[in-house]
Order: C-alpha cells, then structure tokens, then sequence
C-alpha cells in the first residue's frame, strides 16, 4: 500500500502555534534545576566505621567495604565487582584499579583511584580483609574483594555463614550495608554515592593539583564537572564563606 503525498501542506501550517509548544528559557533553567546534594563529612564517615562491629566475617566484610568507599569514592557497581588484583600496594601507597575488563565502570573508563589519607585502622579494615580472604578462604587475585556471605540454618539450627567466592549482585544490597551502619551510629541515610560528594567537596578546598588529582581519582573528564557537579558548596558552607570576608 502506498502511502498517499499531500501537496501544498506547508503552507498551511502556522508557525505560532508551533511556537506555542516550545518551553520558556525560564521553564528550561526550571527543569534543570537540582535538589542541593547532601554528603557526610570525612569525621562523621570515620566514626561510622569505627563503630561497627568486627566479630563476624559478615561484620568484617561491610566495615571493609564502607572503609573502602571512604578511601576511594567509588560508584555502587565499582564497589561491588572489585577483584583482589584489583586493590594494590605500592611505594608505599594504596590505590584501586579501576579497570573494566574486572570492574563494571562506567562507560568502561580504566583510572587509578587513589586511597585519601585518612587514619590508619580505616586502611587496615581494607588491608586486613583481603588478607584474611588470602590466608583463610584462599582467594586468589580474580576473586572478588567483597564477596557474597549468605547465612543459612545448619543441622543443629544453628545460623551458619558460608563464605563464597560469588560477587553481591544486587546494588541495593551494598546500600543496605551503608544504611545500617549509618543509622546505628545516628545519622540518616545518605546514598552511598554521596562519598564523591564528600571527596570533591573537600578537594576543592585544597591546592588545585590536589582537585585536578581528585578529579582524575572520580574520573572526571574536566575539572568543571568535578565543581559543579560535587563540589557544589553546601548552604551553610556558602553562608559561613560569605560571611568571613568582611567588605567594609
């Protein structure tokens, strides 16, 4: 069946009623617009961590994985599908290869992230539990660093967990991790995410080799979305910026 032409239409049509569907500069900023983003700052991250129990290997894997987005702001899918090989040492300093073949990243986008230098016991939760996933389970480097832990009934019903070299496949499982740590140590629930926040906030306080190395860690393309995007100034941070320099 051919579809049937209709000639001279154009000319019938009126421009200001096409118009009309365009939306004003106004509605267009309006639409853009965002909820300011909170984060939690490096002390109330630390103090979290610090109270969480360490007993089980359960406990000591979520405090090894909260310790590790604190160093490393990493994105949810990062966190969840990093391998052993993947967390190294080197000259003395800790980092985290971001590398696509092993981490679902973003765009597919390899970058180093760098460890922040927080206290000590935060790089030793991380540290001490790839050792233990070495020495105890004999995981090896294509293994993943945060591996699922389910807790089953055992013959004498008793709750047995059972270490398993299965990646946790759920993303809202890894938050779940984040918001009952938070919680039981007093503060709301803010999307694990929100550590980014927190890195560039930080960073944009510093040198600008320290933001430009900040930005590169996240791996953002330019330095623009590293500001803009999280290190957006809070409404008391810009409150209290305004009113230390006095004009008069």
């Amino acid at each position: 069946m051919h579809r049937q032409k209709f000639k001279g239409y154009k000319s019938k049509i009126n421009y200001n009623d096409i118009d009309y569907l365009n939306i004003t500069n106004n509605q267009r900023r309006a639409s853009k617009a965002t909820e300011h983003k909170k984060s939690y700052s490096f002390d109330q991250i630390v103090k979290t961590i610090r109270q969480m129990p360490s007993k089980t290997m359960i406990e000591r894997r979520n405090k090894a994985i909260i310790s590790a987005n604190a160093l490393c702001s990493l994105r949810i899918s990062e966190l969840r599908t990093i391998k052993l090989k993947n967390l190294i040492e080197e000259d003395g300093k800790c980092f985290i290869h971001i590398n696509p073949k092993d981490i679902a990243a973003k765009i597919a986008k390899a970058r180093y992230a760098d460890c922040a230098q927080l206290p000590q016991d935060i790089f030793d939760n991380l540290i001490g539990w790839k050792s233990e996933l070495v020495a105890k389970f004999q995981f090896t480097n294509k293994d993943p660093l945060f591996p699922k832990i389910p807790s089953n009934f055992n013959q004498l019903n008793f709750l047995k967990s059972v270490m398993t070299k299965e990646e946790i496949k759920s993303g809202s499982q890894m938050r779940d991790i984040f918001k009952n740590a938070f919680v039981s140590a007093g503060f709301e629930y803010i999307n694990p995410h929100n550590f980014r926040h927190t890195r560039a906030r930080f960073a944009s306080k510093q040198s600008p080799q320290y933001l430009n190395a900040t930005r590169q860690c996240l791996g953002q393309k330019n330095i623009d979305t590293t500001l803009n995007s999280y290190g957006e100034l809070s409404m008391y941070e810009q409150r209290e910026s305004i009113a230390s320099v006095k004009i008069i």
